[in-house]
This record gives C-alpha cells, sequence and structure tokens, in this order.
C-alpha cells in the first residue's frame, strides 16, 4: 500500500504554518526602516467576550460590536464598529419594555498582536479616534468620550478569520507584485512501489561518526553511513546498502555492530526515528523483510509514489483527470495527446507521461479546465496555486498577516555560532555580506552593524561576537536581498516599534520559504546556493525535496505543511527559522514544544506574551496544540474559562479534538457552560462527535440541558441524544456546538457563530441590518430598524467578509480521505473564553 501519510501532513497546516504576513496581498519588501516607539503605558487586561460586548461607564450603558477592517499595515489597524448607547425604554410589539438604543460608528486604530494558531488578534493601544451618531450628532462627543475610557487598559480580542475575509476583500483589485523566482524543474521521480527519497546537499561530505571505522555523510538529513567500503542507510532498526549511493540498493539483513551502535546514538539524539516510529507503509515492507526502493539525488528533487499502476478518476465539469492512488497532486488532460500535470511547490509543471521530460507551465499556459475545479473536489485544495481563484487570492492574503508577538529584550538572547573563525561573502546586488559559516543568518551592514536573526526576533551588535541586544531598528538595505540569494526570507521577518523593554516583532510566511511568483503563492525561490560545509553543516533554503505544498478549506483557510509521510521525517526543511545546527547536531526539533509551530513559542513565556502550548514528535507522527485562558470583566461581574486541544497522528489518520468552557454573569444570573469533542480518521473516514450544552439561571433556578452524539462509519451516519437529521443532504445538528454532514463528513464545533447580529457600520457612519429576508433597515432617531433600498455599499460589502469569516470561525472539518489536504481540522472552542472562538 501506497503511504498515504502525506494527504494527513496537512492536517499540521494550522500548526506548521505559518503564520504571518502584513498588509500586503504579496510579499513586497517593506518599506519602514525606522519602528516606531509608542509611549509606556499601564499593563492591559484582555476583552475576549463574545461580540457584541456591553459596557457601563459613567453610568451609561453601551454596546460595541465586532470591529469592520478598513486597513491593515503592518500590526498597525484601521478599523470601523457600530456602538449602540442605551437613552431609555420603549415598548415593543408585544408592549413589553425593552433598551432604546442610539446607534453611531467609532473609527478605531490600534497596534495588532496576531495569532495564527489561535486565530486571534488582540488590539492593544486602541485608539478610538471619531464618531459619528448621524440621529444624535449633539452628543458624538459625550459617546467617543465613553467609549475612549474603555481603552487605556483594555486590550480587544478580534477574530482572525474575520479579518482575513474583510482583508481579501478589500484588496480583490489591487495589483500582486511578484518575486522573480527560479522555476527550473527538479528531478520528479515516480515509484509504483514503496520508496524513500535522499536528497544530499550536493556532493557527499563523509566525516567520522565517532564511532571507530565508521562515516557519516553530513550533508544530509539521512543516517547514511560508509563502512568498509560499502555505503549503508539505517532507518528504524533496518538497512540497506550499496556499493555507491546511486546503487542499487538492497535490504541489509546483519550489519556490523558499529553501524547499530551509531544508530542508537542517532536515536537518542533525536537523529533518527526509533523503531516504532516507523510510517505503516514501511513497516509493512519491513515486516516482509524487504526495505523500501531507494533513490539518492545530490540535486533538487522530488518523489512521487504511486500504489501500484495509476488509477485515474475524473473530476465533473472539466476534461481533466486525477491519480487517485496517490497523495500527490498528478492530473492528466484527457485530450489527444494526454499530457500529465503535476503540482509540487506551488508549481506546475507537464510532461507527455510520468516518465518525463518535465517542463514548467507557467499561470497563463495553465489548462482553463485547472480553474473549473469544483470547490468540494477532492483536489479543490490546488485551486489556491491556480491564479486568479478566490483560493489563491485569500491565499495571497493569508500569506501577507505576520505572526506578530512582543518580546522582552532584557530577557531575549542570542549566541553567534560559527565553524571556525567567522567568513563573510558578499551577498549579489546589495552591499551587504553574510557569515557563510553561521548556525543563523548573521548580516555585516555597511557603516552600521551586524544584524542577526534568530527564532523570528532580530538582534544587533557592534561586532560578530557580540554582545547582542534585540533591535529596535532593521536598516532598510536588509529589505533589499534579493530572492537568488539564500538568505532572502529574513526580508519577511520585521520590527514595527517598542515600548520600554517591550519589542513588537512579527514575520510573514516568506520567512519559512514562500514567496508569490505569478499571482500564487508558492515553496521556495528554486534558486540554487553553495551551502557551508565544514566540521559542520549549514544548509541553503531549499525548494524541493520533502514535498512542500498548500491546503486551502472554507473552513481553515490556507495554510503550508510537508509531506512527513510522503518520504519520511527525515528531510523537515533544515534552515532559517528550523536551523538547530551545531557541531555534532543535524536535527532541528527535539521531541514536542512549539517548535512545530509559531517560532516565537520557542522563547516562552518569560520572553514573549501570548505564547500557547504546541508539540510536534516527526517520529511518532503525533502532533497538536492546546490553549486555555479566563477572562474577568471588573465593570459588569461577567467571568469565564476555558479550553481547547487537538491532537493528530499523521501516520495512523487517528485525530481528536475536545473544547469546554464556562462563563457567568452576575447581573442576569446566567450560567453557561458547554463542551464538545470529536474524533475521526482521515483515512477510513469513520469518525464520532458528541458535544453538550447547559445554561442555568442563578436568579430563577431555571436550568436547561441540551446534548446529543454522532457518529461515522464509511458512508452513513447515526445520530442520538438531542440530534435532529432531515434534508437530502443528511444533516445532524444539536446543542453542544456541533454540526455534521454524513455525506461530505464535515463536522463544525463551536456552535452558530454570529459575531455582529447582522448589524453593520457603514463608511458614512449610518447603521445597518441585514433583515432575514435578504433586505437591509437602516437605524434611525428613535432606535428603532426601518426598511431602505440604498444601504451604504461598505455594510454589504461587510456583511459578504463577515459571512466568509463565519464559515471559518465555525470551524469546519472534513473526515473525507482526500488528498493534500484532506482536511479534518475541527478546531474547538478556542484560547481564551472556551465557549466561543472568538
Amino acid at each position: 500500500m501506497v503511504s498515504a501519510r502525506v494527504s494527513v501532513a496537512f492536517l499540521a497546516a494550522p500548526l506548521m504554518l505559518m503564520a504571518a504576513g502584513a498588509a500586503l496581498a504579496a510579499n513586497t519588501s517593506p518599506s519602514p526602516t525606522k519602528a516606531k516607539t509608542i509611549p509606556a503605558s499601564a499593563p492591559s487586561t484582555i476583552d475576549a467576550r463574545p461580540w457584541p460586548r456591553n459596557y457601563t461607564i459613567d453610568s451609561t450603558k453601551f454596546l460595541l460590536y465586532h470591529p469592520q477592517l478598513e486597513s491593515w499595515t503592518g500590526n498597525q489597524l484601521k478599523a470601523r464598529a457600530v456602538m449602540a448607547v442605551t437613552t431609555g425604554t420603549i415598548k415593543d410589539a408585544k408592549g413589553n419594555s425593552v433598551p432604546q438604543q442610539t446607534y453611531g460608528v467609532l473609527w478605531i486604530s490600534a497596534r495588532t498582536d496576531t495569532d495564527k494558531d489561535a486565530r486571534e488578534v488582540t488590539l492593544a493601544d486602541i485608539k478610538f479616534d471619531s464618531a459619528k451618531f448621524p440621529a444624535s450628532p449633539d452628543h458624538e462627543t459625550q459617546y467617543l468620550s465613553l467609549a475612549q475610557k474603555i481603552s487605556p487598559g483594555t486590550d480587544l480580542v478580534v477574530s482572525l478569520d474575520h479579518l482575513e475575509a474583510a482583508l481579501a476583500q478589500l484588496k480583490s483589485q489591487e495589483k500582486v507584485v511578484s518575486v522573480p523566482v527560479n522555476n527550473t524543474p527538479p528531478d520528479i521521480l515516480f515509484s509504483f512501489e514503496p520508496a524513500v527519497l535522499i536528497p544530499i546537499d550536493g556532493e557527499a561530505v563523509w566525516k567520522p561518526s565517532g564511532v571507530a571505522g565508521v562515516e557519516k555523510a553530513i550533508n544530509t538529513r539521512a543516517l547514511l553511513l560508509r563502512y568498509q567500503g560499502q555505503i549503508y542507510l539505517g532507518y528504524g532498526d533496518h538497512w540497506a546498502s550499496a556499493a555507491s549511493l546511486p546503487g542499487p540498493w538492497s535490504t541489509a539483513t546483519a550489519v556490523a555492530p558499529a553501524l547499530d551502535q551509531v544508530m542508537q546514538k542517532a536515536v537518542t539524539a533525536n537523529q533518527a526515528p526509533a523503531s516504532k516510529g516507523i510510517p505503516a507503509d514501511i513497516a509493512a515492507e519491513f515486516k516482509e523483510g524487504k526495505f523500501p526502493a531507494v533513490y539518492v539525488r545530490t540535486h533538487p528533487a522530488e518523489l512521487i509514489v504511486v500504489d501500484g499502476e495509476p488509477q485515474f478518476t475524473a473530476i465533473p465539469g472539466t476534461q481533466l483527470a486525477y491519480v487517485s492512488n496517490t497523495p500527490a497532486d498528478v492530473f492528466a488532460l484527457q485530450t489527444d495527446p494526454q499530457p500529465w500535470y503535476v503540482l509540487i511547490s506551488g508549481r506546475w509543471f507537464t510532461a507527455a507521461s510520468s516518465k518525463g521530460p518535465w517542463a514548467y507551465v507557467a499561470q497563463s499556459a495553465l489548462p482553463a479546465d485547472f480553474a473549473k475545479i469544483p470547490s468540494d473536489s477532492p483536489k479543490s485544495a490546488v485551486l489556491a496555486s491556480i491564479a486568479g481563484t478566490p483560493e489563491s487570492r485569500e491565499a495571497l492574503i493569508a500569506n501577507a498577516i505576520p505572526q506578530t508577538a512582543t518580546v522582552d529584550k532584557v530577557k531575549a538572547t542570542f549566541t553567534a555560532h560559527y565553524d571556525g573563525k567567522p567568513q563573510f561573502k558578499p551577498i549579489e546586488g546589495t552591499s551587504l555580506k553574510y557569515a557563510q559559516n553561521s548556525s543563523a543568518p548573521i548580516i555585516d551592514v555597511p557603516g552600521a552593524s551586524y544584524y542577526a536573526l534568530s527564532n523570528g526576533v532580530w538582534f544587533v551588535s557592534e561586532g560578530t561576537n557580540g554582545p547582542w541586544q534585540v533591535a529596535t531598528i532593521v536598516p532598510a538595505g536588509i529589505y533589499t536581498i534579493p530572492a537568488s540569494s539564500p538568505l532572502h526570507y529574513v526580508t519577511y521577518a520585521q520590527v514595527y516599534g517598542s515600548n520600554g523593554n517591550e519589542v513588537y516583532v512579527g514575520y510573514t510566511p516568506g520567512y519559512y520559504g514562500t514567496v508569490v511568483s505569478e499571482s500564487t503563492v508558492v515553496y521556495g525561490t528554486g534558486y540554487p546556493c553553495n551551502s557551508w560545509v565544514g566540521d559542520a553543516w549549514y544548509g541553503c533554503p531549499t525548494t524541493y525535496g520533502y514535498g512542500a505544498a498548500f491546503a486551502f478549506g472554507a473552513a481553515v483557510g490556507w495554510g503550508l505543511a510537508f509531506g512527513w509521510g510522503w518520504y519520511d521525517p527525515w528531510f523537515d526543511p533544515w534552515w532559517g527559522p528550523w536551523a538547530g545546527f551545531y557541531p555534532g547536531f543535524y536535527y532541528p526539533w527535539a521531541y514536542g514544544g512549539a517548535v512545530a509551530a509559531n517560532v516565537y513559542g520557542r522563547w516562552g513565556n518569560s520572553v514573549v506574551a501570548g505564547t500557547a502550548a504546541a508539540w510536534a514528535n516527526p517520529w511518532t507522527g503525533n502532533y497538536g496544540r492546546a490553549g486555555r485562558g479566563a477572562y474577568y470583566n471588573t465593570v459588569t461581574g461577567g467571568r469565564g474559562y476555558g479550553y481547547a486541544g487537538r491532537n493528530t497522528n499523521i501516520y495512523t489518520g487517528n485525530t481528536a479534538a475536545a473544547a469546554g468552557g464556562v462563563r457567568y454573569n452576575p447581573q442576569t444570573g446566567r450560567v453557561v457552560a458547554g463542551h464538545g469533542a470529536a474524533a475521526g480518521n482521515i483515512y477510513t473516514g469513520n469518525g464520532a462527535a458528541a458535544g453538550a450544552r447547559t445554561v442555568i439561571n442563578t436568579n430563577t433556578g431555571q436550568v436547561t440541558r441540551q446534548a446529543g452524539a454522532v457518529t461515522r462509519t464509511g458512508g452513513g451516519a447515526t445520530a442520538a441524544g438531542g440530534f435532529s437529521t432531515g434534508g437530502a443532504q443528511g444533516n445532524a445538528a444539536g446543542a453542544g456546538y456541533i454540526h455534521y454532514n454524513n455525506q461530505t463528513g464535515n463536522v463544525t464545533h463551536g456552535g452558530v457563530v454570529d459575531v455582529n447580529g447582522n448589524i453593520y457600520a457603514g463608511n458614512n457612519g449610518n447603521v445597518y441590518k441585514h433583515d432575514q429576508g435578504g433586505g437591509w433597515s437602516q437605524a434611525g432617531g428613535n432606535g428603532q430598524f426601518t426598511p431602505t433600498k440604498q444601504p451604504d455599499p461598505s455594510a454589504a460589502n461587510a456583511r459578504q467578509s463577515d459571512m466568509r469569516g463565519n464559515q471559518r470561525q465555525t470551524g469546519q472539518g472534513n473526515f473525507d480521505r482526500g488528498s493534500y489536504g484532506g482536511n479534518f481540522h475541527g478546531q474547538m472552542g478556542g484560547a481564551r473564553g472556551g465557549f466561543h472562538r472568538r
């Protein structure tokens, strides 16, 4: 059986991904050269309640609605939001007294702290700049003053999903700026049996392994050894051997004890997997006494494994068919002739057959049928790599939003490591030089100082060996480093500002290797480079060799992951943010830890504010994330607590997620608690979900409970315990914050998301409500909404992006096996508050 593990690698997209990116819908070089210094302020509390949020200030009650984005540049955001001030009471249609509200619009500016994993943005240093209340202009100054009293001690948490959707809409008409990349095809290898690819960074460089008589090739991730004139490849207590690197390779049933000794040392140092961490398809080969086919390459290469002869499945509405018995993206155009197409690292290549030769396909030359692939197709993830599709446009936006952090410049430290004395090499096209024998990028800026980048944080020093301190300014010349340089990726890490000991930093996915080419996001620049190989090996960014590809789903947006199981955990990126090399250590990850996701998590909570738990174990295949948090509102007395977590094994396909939370408001007496859980297998399609919700009113004593569960085995589904089913799609829904579709496999967590109650702020200062019938109403002087045929267009645009954001925020997932992003991304609860993913 061919390895299906790569399809699950995309489950890691929220973790591997890549966080980041700023105001442009392209990876353009940033223009600011000096960070803004922000005056010190008192520590803030975080308000993460569901929207709209109620406040009572100076005895006046008002609601603040979720901000609607107007611009987002770097970590500076501008938005507008509806404010509803309670000015009295009126009678409703049933004669009941209800609050009378005066509606207006506030214009807001703030600094953003973005957490892509938690899908949250914290608005800090908030300024309520202006207000407009069309029905009460005489009170605008008063109401603006009330809002301004929120901000000095409070940070507001908003939804990244909604901001991303709004930004995609705002920038839909902007020209995309591309980076010149190298699209020379790699060596594309097809194997119709289980196989592994051994990429070597240039010709093999052999060094003593520490065991007498055994040498190790240090410029490869694989455990590649030379002993008594024979070459050995070790993996999980199994060996293959060959007389030379090109092969042929054969199973080695017995090896010298010295080789086993090297393997055990590598396993102990996390440089090789233990036998229990062997992926299922390779383990099956070992069980039959065979070693997978071995391909060794010293130049860019990609391996595509097919489970036997290719099996083509037609894509409805197109002339395309895809190879269904491989996790790779392999297509054929059902014409005469029938050219093949493959998508690798976001680039398209074509050939007459799997044997090649392969040629790069520009976006303008890609057959039109690719853009017609349905969004619910098993191959819909490739739409993110087809220029002009909504998926590719949203990928550009997601690629431009930065992961940010607040760093304590006193506690963040850096030490330079060189392999020998520092050796600096010119960066072509600039006046800069970089240390080619350093384990981290260190740049010599003429007339300035030395700048180093470590885990997304810039450091500066007057000398090559320090002392180093966190930089608050990055010279503009660094952002001119071209794509042809191995240090191009550093141009995507920024410093946004500082406040005393706090420095505001961020990076876009370009820091992980993405670039924009031909209006799509691709992985890697494609340029070769000369790595440093001395006593240590410091590799360059590599575009090919470990299955880098993109996933896209309405629920989770765009993400990047690597095909761990396609080749093997040997081949995770070993440069830039993943670099961790020093003499004798060649594997960048340790077991577990936040290194699997946001690189700022490596600094720890004492250095970086807002880090959360994340783990990834490439040998066992487990990865996941958990968060927990609480809020307390000193005005209303409202408080809450929540937790959320998920774990996936990319080898077995088993996935589990759980979340829960409770909130209490002493003014209303309501206590609301909810929890939910889901589990599934990406390969078999089996799944189960369950949840419950309890509402208690401590004033009236009323208790309401709802619960439900649903299971799926194969293509069927059952529901029980308060869930209702019906409709042609076989939907099942219940109060436990879970929605399940037994045909598509979709599971929704988090309940119904209605962020703003269908109320929107117009650019003109008027407030509008979208009615159930599809029409619009405008807020009047009495606080009531009356129908209007001409709402401000900005309100309609805000609703469209709001709906797109809602799709993601509900956490839709998919149990379907699929390929490249069969996407069970069910994210439940939230890191703050738990009961809502706000």
